[in-house]
């Protein structure tokens, strides 16, 4: 046991970076899908308050050319 000790901390070191870096790869991999769909989620807002934006701009000409007559 005495010829193992000096390797003892350096093994675990090693160990726990190891198991470290692939945690820190799947919260990676997790976070940059749950950036994707917001980003996914955003755009069709976008679209949805374009759509909107348009009918309520053909909305108010109609009632304008209808008050102007």
């Amino acid at each position: 046991m005495q010829e193992l000790a000096p390797w003892l901390t350096p093994a675990l070191v090693i160990a726990l970076f190891a198991w470290l870096r692939t945690d820190v790869r799947e919260l990676r991999r997790e976070m940059n899908g749950r950036f994707d769909e917001a980003g996914r989620q955003i755009g069709d807002l976008r679209e949805r308050m374009a759509r909107l934006e348009g009918a309520l701009e053909g909305f108010l000409a109609g009632r304008r050319d209808r008050d102007a007559a």
